[in-house]
């Protein structure tokens, strides 16, 4: 048995420590008997977000591809000067209709008609000799060598003839096809170097719609395939389209750039610049999940929305396949039956609380 001297001493000796841990004890017992109870959060109806919703459903579609492209100049080109010298006379004018090869500009063809006229004097001499000197060597009366010079001689002699005549000829600025002469950059009386731009014309006989397709939509459009081409601005008229050029690389959208050739006659005209939409129609009728288009929260590339459960709204990713006028085919993701917000979703955080001032059908048949 310990001895209670020794006890007492011990005590005494760590009496600062029992006192700490004895008044550490009754501060941890007062704050437990006088702290405040926890209240629960509790959401007020006024604090709730107000969205409108609308179902996810099912419903008939037909696999159609409608876009809206810009339209083109079925040809478009600048127009330079090969030759350089003064302009004599200009047949150009903006608006003025021009068939291929019809002179757009004159140049002054002095220097250039003398160059013509001394080739073709040189080129008829060469021509004489070499006709001469094939006559004699046939009668034995030169050398192979000489006929040979005299041939060559009339090589050289027509080169510099055929260049010349070109000089000549680019003294008129013409028209590469038959088209609208668009914009003129020079005047008579100016001086013109070789190269420099002189005017722009535009093929408008045919036009190129020019539209951007999905990669799940491009298999549908093989070159020559007739579509469906509209405009707002011929309301009630449709013209046919004709597949042209299908380009084989996507650009960073995942989408292929196609041109779609139309015939630009009669009254209706289309425009360089203008919209126009383009229909692909498909074949038959299919069973198809749909949400409308004005859900999205996100691009069509990474699509995304608000799905709402409980009073709750939560952002959710779905699997996106055919995009029609104002409904998204769903493939995966979502099921039929529900709340997804289509008014209010910019306020919206994944987990909010909403409440429903408006719920919207299914989307119809498109």
């Amino acid at each position: 048995m310990k001895n209670p001297q020794t006890i007492a001493e011990k005590l005494n000796k760590h009496k600062s420590v029992a006192v700490a841990l004895l008044a550490l004890l009754l501060a941890l017992f007062w704050y437990l008997q006088h702290r405040e109870p926890q209240k629960i959060p509790t959401v007020r109806l006024d604090e709730r977000i107000p969205v409108s919703v609308a179902l996810v459903s099912n419903a008939a579609v037909r696999d159609s591809f409608s876009t809206v492209g810009t339209v083109e100049a079925f040809r478009e080109a600048e127009i330079f000067s090969e030759s350089a010298g003064l302009v004599r006379k200009v047949l150009a004018e903006p608006g003025t209709p021009k068939k291929a090869g019809e002179a757009l500009f004159l140049l002054d063809d002095e220097l250039a008609t003398a160059r013509k006229r001394k080739a073709d004097a040189y080129y008829q001499k060469a021509k004489r000799d070499a006709e001469r000197y094939k006559i004699l060597y046939s009668e034995g009366a030169v050398a192979l060598s000489a006929c040979e010079s005299a041939q060559l001689q009339l090589d050289e002699a027509e080169a510099e003839f055929t260049a010349a005549t070109r000089k000549y000829g680019d003294t008129r600025v013409k028209a590469p096809f038959s088209g609208i002469v668009t914009a003129r950059f020079v005047q008579q009386g100016e001086l013109v170097q070789e190269g420099k731009r002189v005017a722009q014309m535009v093929d408008m006989t045919k036009v190129k719609v020019i539209i951007f397709v999905p990669e799940r939509q491009i298999i549908k459009f093989e070159p020559g395939k007739l579509l469906k081409v509209t405009s707002d601005l011929y309301q009630g008229e449709a013209f046919t389209g004709k597949v042209g050029a299908v380009s084989d690389k996507a650009g960073r959208d995942h989408t292929f750039r196609v041109e779609v050739v139309v015939q630009n006659s009669g009254h209706s005209t289309f425009r360089s610049g203008m919209f126009a939409r383009v229909l692909l129609k498909g074949e038959g009728d299919r069973q198809a999940l749909l949400v409308p288009r004005v859900a999205l929260v996100s691009g069509i590339r990474k699509p995304e929305l608000f799905v709402v459960r409980n009073g709750k709204a939560f952002l959710k990713p779905f699997v996106a396949g055919m995009e029609l006028q104002k409904q998204i085919e769903v493939l995966g993701g979502l099921s039929a039956g529900e709340s997804v917000v289509i008014s209010g979703q910019n306020e919206l955080n994944d987990g909010s609380d909403v409440v429903v001032i408006e719920q919207q059908k299914g989307p119809a048949a498109p």
